[in-house]
């Protein structure tokens, strides 16, 4: 007996700590080693190409390489706009300091208009950054040319950080919208199980459909990449991909309806609550493996695929409830779950349409 608990707990914990180093620590890793990839890529660049401001390349590599290619597009492009914008801030307080021969009105006199500009439209943050990098940090001889030196170093860090986000640990942004459905999906089905269970309260239940919220914005998060990894719209490359954070939040609204009817022990009996979990739960599964097969290259042995016929029979008895609450809860669910299984496991276009 002891045997047996020592080795559950062992593979509890090895599970445990699987989930952690997917979830958290191997993407933390992940992005760790491509972020010190792109400082030393930007310091090879700036010794080949002879710099000599090699330090504003490395600090705009660093601030530019993101965990996800929205973020990198989104940061390069603010970091570029800013750029021009500082340079161009910057030749009319290097121009005013030469007239006046004073250095700090100039700055303040450039800096202000920057600064309202920076809170109206946050994209123009880096130009107050690029005006202190080019104006205040000490320089010597033609007063315009650390101007240049500095601004192409920041030029090449935005550069490198892009072609290094798209080439180096890059992971497949449908690969991750499909994880993320899958595991949404199973959480949903678990969600409908502590729902049933008599010890368990309605506060937990809610606190658990909460902690699905932030696996759908992860989602939506992965589609958004996946639209700027190709030049091709993602509607036309693959219309099921767009489609996934609706039809999750949709079936989150469902759940959480079905569960609270089925929570209140008056409105069915425990011989048809668990018949209803039993078919609702086997929905759910069928749908995250069908997501897993789109990212893993080898198939679950030990799943039991069914067909779909077995499928849609069990969602036609879904409605067949005595109780009106519960009815009119299945009857919502069961439309939106027979959509979403000919939009995942049939790719169905006309009922991406139909959403």
């Amino acid at each position: 007996m002891n045997k047996i608990i020592r080795t559950f707990l062992q593979r509890f914990r090895v599970s445990a700590f699987q989930e952690r180093w997917h979830e958290v620590l191997y993407p933390a890793t992940r992005h760790a080693v491509r972020l010190l990839i792109s400082i030393a890529s930007a310091w090879g660049v700036s010794l080949i190409f002879h710099l000599q401001e090699t330090t504003w390349a490395l600090v705009t590599a660093l601030i530019v390489t993101q965990t996800n290619i929205t973020d990198v597009v989104l940061t390069a492009r603010d970091q570029i706009v800013g750029t021009i914008l500082g340079a161009f801030a910057s030749t009319i307080a290097i121009t005013l300091e030469m007239w006046t021969e004073m250095k700090w009105l100039p700055f303040w006199l450039v800096l202000i208009p920057l600064a309202f500009l920076a809170s109206v439209k946050k994209r123009l943050r880096f130009a107050c950054v690029t005006l202190m990098i080019v104006y205040l940090f000490p320089s010597y001889g033609n007063p315009f040319s650390p101007m240049i030196a500095r601004l192409t170093a920041i030029m090449v860090g935005v550069i490198v950080s892009l072609i290094v986000s798209y080439l180096v640990f890059h992971r497949s942004a449908r690969r991750q919208a499909f994880s993320m459905s899958s595991c949404i999906l199973r959480r949903l089905a678990q969600l409908l199980k502590f729902a049933l269970d008599a010890e368990v309260s309605w506060y937990h239940v809610e606190r658990r459909a909460e902690a699905c919220i932030p696996l759908i914005i992860q989602l939506e998060q992965a589609v958004e990449d996946a639209k700027r990894e190709h030049f091709i719209a993602l509607e036309k490359r693959d219309p099921v991909l767009v489609t996934l954070p609706k039809i999750m939040r949709r079936l989150l609204n469902d759940t959480m309806l079905v569960a609270r009817a089925l929570s209140n022990r008056a409105s069915a009996e425990t011989a048809d609550i668990l018949f209803l979990y039993k078919g609702l739960s086997h929905t759910l599964r069928v749908m995250a493996y069908s997501c897993d097969q789109r990212f893993v290259h080898k198939p679950n042995r030990y799943f039991k695929k069914l067909k779909d016929k077995d499928i849609l029979t069990e969602l036609s008895k879904l409605e067949e409830q005595n109780k009106a609450e519960v009815r009119f809860a299945m009857s919502l669910f069961k439309e939106d779950l027979e959509r979403a299984l000919r939009i995942i496991v049939h790719n169905d276009v006309n009922a991406v349409q139909e959403l």
